[in-house]
């Protein structure tokens, strides 16, 4: 395929790369019609966000003011999330009419602000501990403006001077610090590997473990690779601690394929990882007339590689109970294609009893499962999946617990939790009423639990490798509502 080709198929698929958020939100839709939406949207396994920096010749040579990036982005290339660079709004941080002009023009093109990339803020690693201490201050500036953005993540260089481990030593210090704020205002923290000793994945790995923090994690980089380096080995090192990610590309040959990187190979390893978050077009061009191009060339191979991935398939139909069958007792209903649960009984924490539960006439064992889900108030419900009829399907298999508490802190008997199993790392659900995503991802004894987008259960289960998926309704006070529940049967 010529060059000029691939650009017009890469343009053609576009605006299929930013629909559906990862989150459970919709984009485009309100009221009736988003429950109608829910439960026919296909459930990409990734979703696609544009980085500033893919324009940067653009914004530099004046042919695009960096606010209107969230414009560019959706009406040039579908993409419907962005990350900011902030080398473009420098000293701004704490600038409330630049944020809140960003912020309004990104939500009147119905954008998502996803990050913001920080370089101007001074070195976390410096030796100068003054100049460390003014560093991280400057950070937080920026945290605090990516929170007013409705962001989810900062990310942050690992630059300083000394030797790898003196460096080591600061940057954990330093990220202790910025993690311990992120988690006060609910923003991630994240080192892309961006040169020196963070370009080196075990390196980054061991600052990931010394922070040990559920909001301090990593932005994996295509690129950002000294030469002679694995570059997959080392993606593959930063995969478990990653919170989003960035296709780097820069140069492509006559067939749209990235010279420098395989991302047949790369995205291979991003989703074997159980990623399922968003991932940066990162592009780089010769000149700004090249730019757009770059990143439609990026867009198709993302969209490749995605669409090599399993299929989520709707296992129910919006219509009725066809392939789900009731367990003692319990009211469902269907409303505008969600399923709602109410008047459950006899549940009780002994493993030997069971109560009221709908589950899926066959048995799963390696599977990726989607749905989406509203708890009313004060209520009580769970997913339970691998489960058996003998006995109580919490325990015979996993119950991922759902429950109306949001803030409580992460427990195994807490919200987000596989009940009486393993504690989430964090506690992602929405107030009562609002629409909350799950996915679990079950292959042999590894078990991966993503919570409103975010990987919050990483473990390996020891309890049964096969059963059924139910939905659980817990008592008469509780009311539960289910759309959109998607699976790819992996056995």
């Amino acid at each position: 395929m010529h060059r000029r080709e691939f650009l017009r198929r890469a343009s053609s698929v576009a605006g299929g790369l930013g629909f559906f958020c990862l989150d459970g939100r919709l984009s485009g839709f309100g009221g009736a019609d988003a429950a109608a939406a829910s439960a026919a949207a296909a459930v990409p396994p990734f979703r696609v966000s544009l980085a500033q920096w893919s324009l940067v010749k653009s914004l530099r040579g004046g042919k695009l003011d960096p606010l209107d990036f969230a414009r560019t982005a959706r009406k040039e290339f579908g993409i419907d999330c962005v990350e900011y660079v902030d080398q473009f709004y420098a000293g701004k941080a704490k600038d409330e009419a630049l944020l809140a002009e960003l912020k309004r023009r990104a939500e009147g093109e119905g954008v998502l602000s996803g990050l913001i990339m920080v370089d101007t803020a001074g070195n976390l690693g410096d030796g100068d501990a003054k100049k460390r201490q003014e560093a991280v201050e400057k950070h937080i500036e920026w945290l605090h403006a990516a929170r007013f953005l409705g962001c989810h993540a900062m990310r942050v260089n690992a630059r300083g001077d000394g030797p790898p481990d003196e460096l080591k030593k600061r940057i954990v210090e330093s990220g202790a610090r910025l993690a311990e704020e992120g988690a006060k205002v609910g923003l991630n923290v994240l080192i892309e590997n961006h040169g020196g000793p963070s370009s080196d994945g075990e390196w980054l790995a061991a600052v990931m473990k010394e922070v040990n923090s559920p909001w301090f994690g990593t932005l994996p980089d295509f690129g950002n690779f000294p030469s002679g380096t694995d570059r997959y080995r080392a993606v593959e090192l930063l995969m478990p601690f990653a919170k989003a990610v960035s296709a780097k590309s820069g140069r492509f040959d006559a067939t749209g394929n990235e010279v420098e990187t395989d991302y047949a190979r790369m995205m291979k390893i991003v989703l074997d990882a159980g990623y399922r978050g968003w991932v940066g077009v990162e592009s780089g061009a010769a000149s700004a007339d090249g730019e757009p191009g770059a990143i439609r060339l990026t867009q198709a191979l993302l969209e490749k590689a995605r669409g090599a991935a399993p299929v989520l398939q709707p296992i129910f139909n919006g219509r009725d109970l066809s392939g789900w069958e009731k367990v003692a007792g319990g009211d469902w209903n269907i409303e505008d294609g969600v399923l709602i649960g109410k008047n459950g009984r006899d549940w009780s924490t002994d493993p030997s009893r069971s109560g009221s539960w709908l589950r899926t006439a066959k048995e799963y064992s390696d599977f990726e499962l989607y749905l989406e889900y509203s708890i009313g108030e004060r209520s009580n419900s769970g997913v339970f999946f691998r489960s058996r009829l003998e006995r109580n399907p919490a325990f015979t298999g996993y119950e991922f617990q759902i429950h109306d508490s949001p803030g409580r802190p992460p427990s195994k008997g807490g919200p987000g939790s596989l009940y009486d199993y393993r504690a989430p790392a964090k506690n992602r659900i929405r107030a009562a009423g609002e629409w909350n995503s799950l996915r679990v991802i079950a292959r042999g004894p590894s078990i991966r639990v993503h919570s409103n987008g975010e990987m919050v259960i990483d473990t390996q289960g020891d309890r049964s490798p096969k059963g059924f998926i139910g939905l659980q309704n817990h008592d008469d006070r509780s009311v539960v509502r289910f759309r959109n529940i998607r699976l790819a049967d992996l056995a």
